[in-house]
């Protein structure tokens, strides 16, 4: 796919995949587009590798924003990408607590 250019004189272009329905490779994707904005000729380079090793499955996600977050570091003032904790509630606590506002709004009006 290379012509035959040195190394040196050739300009990391961003990186373009064919559309994967895997959410958190989208969210990389975006992260790697904003890393690439800002970076260096030589820093493009090494995080169009990275975007590449984990398109093909080579690197895990951790891995990845470890190496990643370091060209984004500014942009999104101090956030960085963990996991949330969702909180939620079984489904019979769920059923017991919607019966209950059901009777309460029947009573109340």
């Amino acid at each position: 796919m290379r012509n035959c250019v040195s190394e040196k004189e050739e300009k990391a272009t961003k990186l373009v995949f064919k559309p994967k329905d895997d959410f958190k490779f989208l969210a990389a994707y975006e992260a790697y587009s904003k890393g690439f904005e800002k970076a260096s000729d030589e820093q493009q380079k090494h995080l169009n590798e990275l975007i590449q090793k984990l398109y093909d499955d080579k690197i895990d996600y951790p891995q990845y924003y470890s190496n990643v977050n370091q060209f984004i570091s500014g942009s999104d003032e101090g956030k960085s990408y963990r996991r949330a904790r969702i909180e939620g509630q079984r489904k019979q606590e769920y059923q017991k607590s919607e019966r209950k506002r059901g009777r309460n709004e029947r009573y109340r009006g």
